[in-house]
C-alpha cells in the first residue's frame, strides 16, 4: 500500500495502548498512522465542511486598533 501523506510505502503493525491490541498501517517514510478508526472518520466527514462561514477575526479591523506601529 502506498501513504497518502508522501506516497511511500506502509506497512502492518500491532499497536498496543492500554491493553488492547489494535491493527494499523504505518508509513515506512513519514510515519503517518492509519487504524479503523481514523479510515472511518476520514470517510464520514469530508474536511472542510461545506456552507460553513468561518469565524471573522482575520478580517476584522479589532487586530489593526492594537497593532504597534514601527518608527
Amino acid at each position: 500500500m502506498h501513504c497518502t501523506r508522501c506516497a511511500g510505502l506502509r506497512v502492518p503493525e500491532i499497536i498496543c495502548e492500554g491493553g488492547s491490541r489494535v491493527p494499523a498501517l504505518r508509513c515506512v517514510h513519514c510515519g503517518d498512522v492509519i487504524d479503523h478508526v481514523i479510515a472511518f472518520n476520514r470517510q464520514r466527514r469530508p474536511y472542510p465542511k461545506p456552507n460553513r462561514g468561518r469565524t471573522p477575526i482575520y478580517g476584522s479591523d479589532r487586530w489593526k486598533k492594537n497593532k504597534p506601529t514601527l518608527v
